[in-house]
């Protein structure tokens, strides 16, 4: 297992920081438009400068493309981004989009006059078992605040910004995140994941190999609401083929937890490299082969894997609309179990 970063999280990768935003509002009986409220935002901002003037390399994958995220094709076509990653439920894209725009116009006066319009990426995951969609009560003063507090160091998870209302395995879920660090004859570099989890049925979840769905049954009503979005960050100089070659690997990790990708999940991957920024007068070096790549990859899949459980570790039970109730994984079970079969260890956070 390749080494993490200080913190074990995306904010690892140098001058990267997020934001997030979290609504926990009401309980009991559904009433649409006023709640229960259990939503959120996350914002990723590759690095610290203006993002729209010093744009990064970038690359995305839909493995599954059950969604409604924005802004992919622009990423498709240019192979940049220019902005804060967002991430919200699937009914509040606009609102989170429009708080995008607002960051970038109060930054960039020129744009729409004497420079062209920017390109914002949202991406969402349903969180209806638990929260008045209907109600979007995401608005973009909370896209503004997210990108406005997004800071460095230690990133929240679970039940937080985008991740407040989210599930997996039919257990609560929401934001994961950790970091690995790669070496190679060209220097250090660090690789960061942050993911939101809404995906998966019981009997599929599967820890260190270990079918513990199986052991820990559930009766679950069928839900289409399935969803994983994974935003990995690095400070390699890594070209456009490459950060798409990494992005089709998250899947792989996740595969290891138990996700078969089913009809109705969109699962989203994106990749971007704040290599420019980091080392503005530096000439990135072309270096295209398996030696030099094929340790990314490593660390793509290991670390989707491990922030899709550091997403179900740090969740907290939340009951919700209706009083639908999301269970924590049974933590303490699960590590016992994994320390008698010798599989606790490396194990991320817990």
């Amino acid at each position: 297992m390749l080494p993490t970063g200080k913190f074990n999280a995306i904010t690892d990768v140098p001058g990267l920081t997020v934001g997030q935003v979290s609504l926990i509002r009401k309980q009991g009986r559904l009433i649409p438009g006023q709640g229960p409220v259990r939503t959120g935002v996350t914002a990723i901002l590759p690095h610290g400068g203006n993002l729209y003037s010093q744009k990064c390399p970038a690359a995305v994958f839909p493995f599954n493309g059950y969604g409604k995220s924005i802004g992919m094709m622009y990423i498709e076509e240019l192979g940049i981004c220019e902005n804060p990653i967002l991430i919200t439920n699937s009914l509040s894209i606009g609102a989170v989009l429009e708080g995008g725009n607002d960051w970038v116009l109060k930054h960039n006066p020129g744009v729409g006059i004497s420079e062209r319009t920017p390109n914002i990426t949202v991406f969402e995951c349903d969180d209806g078992y638990l929260n008045d969609t209907r109600g979007r009560h995401v608005q973009k003063e909370h896209a503004w605040q997210a990108i406005a507090t997004a800071t460095g160091g230690q990133v929240l998870e679970g039940n937080v910004g985008a991740g407040v209302g989210m599930s997996a395995f039919a257990y609560k879920s929401g934001v994961g995140t950790c970091s690995r660090i790669v070496k190679n004859n060209f220097g250090t570099w660090t690789l960061g994941v942050l993911m939101v989890c809404n995906f998966g049925q019981r009997k599929d979840l599967t820890i260190k190999g270990i079918p513990f769905g199986r052991m820990f049954p559930v009766h679950e009503a069928p839900s289409n609401r399935n969803s994983n979005i994974t935003i990995i960050a690095t400070d390699a100089p890594l070209t456009y083929p490459q950060l798409k070659r990494l992005a089709k690997r998250p899947s792989l990790g996740l595969s290891r937890v138990g996700s078969i990708s089913r009809w109705g999940s969109g699962d989203i991957d994106m990749v971007i490299s704040n290599y420019p920024w980091i080392y503005p007068h530096a000439q990135p070096p072309i270096i295209d082969s398996a030696k030099f790549l094929d340790p990314f990859i490593e660390a793509v899949v290991d670390a989707s894997e491990e922030a899709c459980l550091n997403a179900l570790f740090q969740a907290e039970t939340m009951v919700g609309v209706d009083n639908h109730i999301r269970e924590k994984l049974p933590v303490e079970q699960i590590i016992a179990y994994l320390r008698s079969t010798n599989r606790l260890w490396p194990f991320g956070k817990n």
